[in-house]
């Protein structure tokens, strides 16, 4: 059965379609998951966000194709996993498809709820996760969950989320065992690898 994950945003065209072109570039070729994004607001039609895209392309990720889309509630119900870049996306989320409860959370949250559990079915590592929310380690401060938008910002900035999305992504592979080789994704000359998000 294939595992669906749907990355959410604002506008469709910066923090959702990074982290699914990223999670696509990354996971192991031939498994059966299925990584889709949409934006509660969305720029429907708009390609990526240009710093966005000048990030993805850094990191060794085609940005091209895209097109922004708008999120329905189908597609949170059809999810096995909803990722979204902001607690006020899972809160709006969750007001309108309140069955997602236990399978929606902030990128940064899920990355934290699941850092220290041992690899397993990735349906599993769902429910451990929201067992975990509210008992769980903590971030300091509520808004540690949240992703800065770098719409029309710098590249640099687009860069600053790419290596907090990174972070997420390789934490969230991890731990759903869906995680290829990490030499298909060439760092920058002199760049350290980045750590999991803590």
């Amino acid at each position: 059965m294939t595992f669906r994950i749907l990355y959410v945003c604002t506008g469709n065209i910066c923090r959702s379609p990074m982290a699914e072109r990223l999670f696509r570039a990354w996971m192991e070729p031939g498994t059966d998951v299925a990584v889709e994004s949409a934006g509660m607001s969305a720029l429907v039609g708009h390609g990526i966000d240009h710093s966005t895209a000048a990030a993805l392309g850094q990191l060794g990720v085609d940005p091209s194709g895209h097109q922004a889309r708008q999120f329905e509630d189908y597609m949170a119900a059809d999810a096995d996993l909803i990722l979204t870049a902001a607690r006020e996306h899972r809160d709006e989320i969750l007001v309108r498809v309140p069955s997602t409860f236990k399978r929606i959370f902030t990128m940064r949250e899920f990355a934290r709820l699941i850092q220290d559990v041992p690899m397993g079915d990735p349906y599993d590592m769902v429910a451990i996760a929201a067992a975990g929310r509210g008992v769980a380690r903590r971030p300091r401060r509520a808004d540690d969950d949240d992703l800065e938008d770098p719409f029309r910002g710098p590249v640099g900035q687009a860069r600053r989320v790419a290596e907090v999305v990174t972070a997420t992504i390789r934490q969230t592979l991890d731990g759903l065992g869906f995680n290829g080789p990490r030499e298909r994704f060439p760092r920058p000359e002199g760049e350290r690898p980045l750590p999991y998000v803590r």
